[in-house]
């Protein structure tokens, strides 16, 4: 029986008003400012914090960094909290090579609980970094999550206090590898740590997501929905995070078996590590989100005994408007996906035996619909590497990701829900029931599949696909189903995955805009039943509104001013090699670098100076010789001889570089020892770089890194360099001035300015 298409567009539109209200549901509380209560947070009262925190850059061993440690540390015991800054070199001898090292320096602050042997003394950890990179303020990266800390020591105090004890963990050096994290759990453990939560930023505003959490999550996942704001999460997240490479301070907390919560805002990416991320650009609905999220788990955990938070289980959990987190233990969804798979098969049985669907029918279009799914990812790639194709220029920026996505954004999606659309042209003679069938098919499927591999992500097509069998068996009773009862699996879908797309688009950017693309057209298959009155007008609308949203994205997508290109120039002096070099990291230069590097630069690998960007190609083009002086390598102790020797030897800058970074044979090194860690010959050769190296990166206040090895027989060839943040002024009378339609590369994508100076030595 064919659907009546007025009543059809009707739901469709009330499904679309439904999807609209989860995505503007999915943000931030709003700041609150004025006459605040002394006991709620206030992100007025915390940029008030901020106004001094990212006046600058203060990367890890400059003169800003002390400032910014300062400043925290007063304003801590002024508040009345018991302060101590632990500082110390330290190595993060299981990153892989190159191994970062610094000398860093933590501030820890503590508020004794009124009844902390409610948690046997266990500790409540609050952690945020207070360093920022060199190329950005760190109003949002991390600022935000530090000045929420210090308001909410305040808004702790104004209240009391908690029965358990409170700490606040304001590390250095996450930006260059967690170091002041690895710091904490080297010299104290974690024996004495109930829970640890984090706190991040990839943005400068956006919601607050819970996206990481350690292993047997369920009590912290029960404290989460119980904070009293907008608990914004789900453990899809959890399952994708885990497997990705990135990593935060609280990684170093995971590692060391810590029990704990890491949350972040993520939008306004193009903020991110640049110069832009100020005080004038953070949201501060994003900070009040910070803020209240921490209030409220303090006061949730800072009254539980903490040591019943080590669950044996993990827990499937999701939000929905961002106002419940609905959340159970995973062998819920096992057994919910047991009892789906044999829901689904007795119900196809039932309408075999009622004449009402033919396997091969349900099958048709479950295959059908896996085909759309798979076309979909097809035109997302397809569609990025024709925008890429078009317009060059957006290779320069970081993670390739335009100033002008929501063109892209909106075009890509419709382009999807073209795909999905004609689908639904295809399997539109077929019977009500078998369509329903076999796209319930193909998402009990993922729903198996999900809860037996990755649990967490199950949940995504387990409630519409349950609220597709109760559909399905109506219709096999009645004998066919009405607009609204078959918008009814369509509906579930969009609440859960509207604002999901949305926040996976975000999050992986629109270089991997088809795996949201994916998702959004296996959501979009639950509404396959309700499509097929549509003409094929459906179809080709879509697709052409589609082409022309991304065509007026690739029109204004040039450069200027408010939107600029990224850029770095890099000065690189080699005594060893007796040259003089500049570099650009793109596919080609621009008007500010061509002027250096000319018109015909050529390619080259910056390895030897950079070990951190790998094989990937430079530009290049002789330079004008500069006099830098290179790091001064110098032999401490020697125990010499005919066989294996011990060497202890530092490394010193002289002209006050931020980094040194030095490089070693791997093959020549039995072990190395830096501030009391010894790494073995394995660890040393883990990820040797392709020169054969193993590579120590230093920052820190201090302009000496000094390290100890045990080498085979021989001279040991040490190439040394450093790393200015910046161009000197020598080297910055050169270039000339930055042009206003280009800004610095963010820290992180690529080397921002910098001048190095290198040569090899043997000791």
């Amino acid at each position: 029986m064919q659907l009546d298409r007025r009543p059809v567009l009707g739901v469709l539109a009330a499904i679309a008003l439904l999807g609209a209200l989860a995505v503007v549901a999915f943000a931030p509380p709003a700041a609150r400012s004025g006459d605040v209560p002394a006991r709620e947070f206030s992100a007025q009262r915390a940029a008030a914090h901020l106004e001094q925190i990212a006046q600058r850059p203060h990367p890890t061993g400059t003169p800003d960094n002390a400032r910014v440690r300062s400043y925290i540390a007063d304003t801590a015991r002024s508040l009345g909290a018991q302060v101590e800054i632990d500082s110390g070199d330290v190595v993060r001898a299981g990153w892989g090579n190159p191994f970062p090292a610094a000398n860093v320096h933590n501030v820890l602050a503590r508020l004794p609980g009124t009844d902390p042997q409610r948690s046997g003394g266990k500790t409540l950890l609050l952690v945020a970094h207070h360093d920022s990179v060199p190329t950005g303020p760190g109003a949002a990266d991390n600022g935000a999550a530090v000045a929420g800390l210090l308001e909410t020591i305040r808004a702790l105090q104004a209240r009391g206090g908690t029965p358990n004890d409170v700490a606040f963990l304001f590390t250095d050096a996450e930006e260059i590898g967690g170091l002041g994290a690895e710091r904490f759990v080297l010299s104290r453990g974690i024996d004495g740590l109930g829970a640890v939560l984090n706190w991040e930023a990839r943005g400068s505003s956006g919601p607050v997501l819970m996206f990481e959490t350690s292993a047997g999550n369920t009590e912290l996942i029960d404290a989460y929905a119980g904070t009293g704001t907008r608990p914004a999460g789900n453990s899809l997240a959890y399952e994708i995070y885990q497997r990705m490479p990135n990593g935060t301070d609280f990684t170093v907390f995971k590692d060391a078996g810590a029990h704990g919560l890491n949350a972040a805002f993520l939008d306004g990416f193009h903020d991110y590590h640049s110069p832009h991320d100020d005080l004038a650009n953070l949201d501060r609905d994003s900070l009040q989100h910070h803020g209240e999220t921490m209030l409220g788990l303090v006061d949730r955990l800072g009254s539980t005994d903490l040591r019943t938070l080590a669950a044996s289980d993990n827990a499937v959990y999701f939000d929905l408007f961002a106002r419940v987190l609905v959340h159970y233990p995973s062998w819920v969804a096992l057994a919910l996906a047991v009892a789906t798979v044999l829901a689904l098969g007795a119900l196809v049985v039932l309408g075999v035996r009622r004449r009402a669907l033919r396997v091969t029918g349900v099958l048709a279009v479950a295959a059908i619909s896996t085909g759309a799914v798979a076309i979909t990812l097809a035109v997302g790639v397809g569609l990025w590497r024709l925008v890429l194709v078009v317009r060059p220029g957006l290779s320069a920026l970081p993670l390739e990701e335009p100033y002008e996505r929501g063109w892209f954004v909106a075009g890509f999606l419709l382009a999807a829900a073209a795909v999905v659309l004609a689908a639904a042209r295809v399997v539109r003679h077929r019977e009500q029931a078998e369509v329903l069938a076999g796209v319930l098919l193909v998402g009990t499927a993922v729903v198996a599949a999900t809860a037996f591999t990755v649990p967490g992500a199950s949940y995504l097509l387990q409630w519409p696909v349950l609220t597709g069998l109760v559909v399905l068996g109506l219709c096999l009773r009645r004998g066919h189903a009405g607009a609204v009862l078959l918008g009814l699996p369509a509906a579930v879908t969009v609440v859960l995955f509207a604002p999901l797309v949305g926040a996976v688009l975000v999050a992986l950017g629109l270089q991997l805009a088809a795996v949201a693309l994916a998702l959004a057209a296996l959501g979009g298959l639950l509404l396959l039943p309700l499509l097929t009155p549509l003409p094929r007008a459906a179809v080709v609308l879509p697709v052409v509104v589609a082409l022309a949203l991304v065509g007026t994205g690739l029109a204004r997508s040039g450069f200027e001013r408010t939107e600029p290109r990224t850029n770095a120039l890099l000065y690189v002096r080699d005594l060893t090699e007796n040259s003089s070099t500049w570099m650009t990291r793109a596919d080609e230069t621009d008007a500010w670098t061509s002027a250096v590097l000319g018109a015909s630069p050529r390619q080259t690998q910056a390895t030897t100076y950079f070990p951190q960007e790998g094989p990937d190609s430079f530009l290049a083009a002789d330079a004008p010789r500069i006099d830098l002086l290179p790091p001064e390598v110098k032999v401490l102790a020697d125990d010499g001889g005919a066989g294996p020797r011990t060497v202890r030897f530092s490394v010193t800058s002289r002209r006050d570089a931020w980094r040194i970074v030095v490089r070693l044979p791997q093959d020549r090194l039995r072990e190395c020892t830096f501030a009391g860690t010894r790494m073995d010959a394995a660890t040393l050769a883990k990820d040797a770089d392709y020169t054969g190296g193993v590579v120590f990166q230093y920052t820190g206040d201090s302009d000496t890194f000094e390290l100890s090895c045990a080498v085979t027989p021989g001279p040991l060839p040490v190439d040394a360099s450093d790393q200015t943040i910046g161009l000197p002024e020598q080297v910055a009378a050169l270039a000339g001035p930055r042009p206003e339609d280009t800004a610095l590369m963010p820290f992180g994508f690529t080397p921002a300015d910098t001048a190095v100076s290198r040569h090899v030595v043997e000791i």
